[in-house]
């Protein structure tokens, strides 16, 4: 059985997405901090969990992937192989995390432009990405989601 930690929810479209402690551990021990590099990696779901959609992975940052203090270029063959195990796993891509260098992460027209490239690429598997924002806070508030739908980014919403 897969500890919950939390739930975010998107109440203007009826999406509820429940987000393992595994994930969470993963999200939390790669903030940014000080003169840190963003860092990432992606997220999957298991589509067929009985309590609900679950966010069930989310892949740590790799040696190959590139990044500054406000950019980040994940390695594409780090994606590749990590969305191919995954699918052998019964895992399904839904998005992808970074790192932001502040207290609380707001998605910029930059994350924009390039979670908008990550949909397109992935479009006849992955409708409606989620692009998560990692802060520097330790708070709730520091760790936020996003579904892109209808053109637009739609933030999610919390509840513990």
């Amino acid at each position: 059985m897969t500890d919950i930690a939390w739930r975010w929810t998107w109440p203007e479209v009826g999406s509820e997405l429940l987000v393992s402690q595994e994930v969470v551990d993963v999200l939390d021990s790669h903030r940014q901090r000080g003169s840190d590099v963003e860092r990432g990696g992606q997220l999957f779901v298991n589509p067929v969990n009985c309590t609900g959609l679950l966010l069930a992975r989310a892949t740590p940052p790799h040696q190959a992937d590139r990044g500054g203090r406000s950019w980040l270029e994940l390695d594409a063959r780090r994606c590749r192989q990590e969305i191919e195990g995954a699918n052998a796993q019964g895992l399904r891509l839904v998005g992808y995390w970074h790192t932001h260098p502040q207290t609380v992460p707001v998605i910029s027209p930059a994350d924009v432009r390039s979670f908008s490239k990550f949909s397109a690429r992935y479009m006849q598997d992955l409708p409606h990405p989620i692009a998560i924002i990692v802060g520097m806070s330790d708070k709730s508030e520091g760790i936020k989601a996003w579904s892109f739908r209808g053109g637009r980014y739609i933030e999610a919403v919390r509840v513990r």
